[in-house]
């Protein structure tokens, strides 16, 4: 049985067919211990198998004030010329987006650890997708994702994100990292991919 590009289960496991573009497993990793980034390595090893990559988090910083952000970064590049961004993202109330070019990219505010939290155990969730992940062109990247901000609008709040890697280099690795603290442990992350 494969998991499909929205997380849902295909009828292949009750007699149905399963599609081209299903989603399958590559690997995934629950965090026994906070760590400033987590990066999934040697991905040009999947590219005669897979068309597109994604990945799905569930992440949560370990900043005790305030906030901090998610970001992800390819190929270990750190050239700020070579990465831009958009994202908007509502709380229910308003509305806010943003231009974003920077040596990786934001995905926004991520889950924290405020004193006073009443949700303090709620991790943010995403689903990222590389699109083309091993064409030779730019890398685009979408995202949907959502935290808990309680200690900043008394809410949570929900972004949607695009970016690009400007570079036609082969993709070997992709980077989840926080940039004011560490990701905290029992956050998940996994590598999905599909062939269509």
């Amino acid at each position: 049985m494969t998991l499909s590009a929205l997380g849902i289960f295909s009828a292949a496991g009750a007699g149905g067919a399963a599609f081209s573009s299903d989603y399958e497993l590559i690997s995934s990793t629950i965090l026994s211990s906070s760590t400033p980034s987590v990066t999934f390595s040697s991905l040009d090893t999947y590219s005669s198998t897979y068309k597109h990559l994604q990945f799905r988090f569930t992440a949560k910083s370990t900043r005790a004030s305030n906030s901090s952000d998610l970001f992800w970064q390819m190929n270990g590049d750190t050239t700020q010329a070579n990465y831009r961004a958009h994202f908007m993202y509502g709380n229910g109330t308003s509305v806010q987006s943003f231009d974003v070019g920077s040596a990786s990219i934001s995905y926004g505010f991520i889950s924290n650890s405020y004193p006073g939290n009443t949700f303090a155990n709620v991790f943010m969730s995403g689903v990222t997708d590389i699109l083309d992940a091993y064409a030779t062109k730019n890398k685009t990247v979408r995202t949907l994702r959502g935290a808990n901000l309680t200690w900043f609008d008394g809410s949570g709040d929900i972004g949607l994100a695009s970016g690009v890697y400007l570079s036609t280099s082969a993709l070997t690795s992709f980077t989840f990292k926080d940039r004011l603290a560490n990701i905290e442990a029992g956050s998940r992350f996994s590598l999905y991919g599909s062939k269509g």
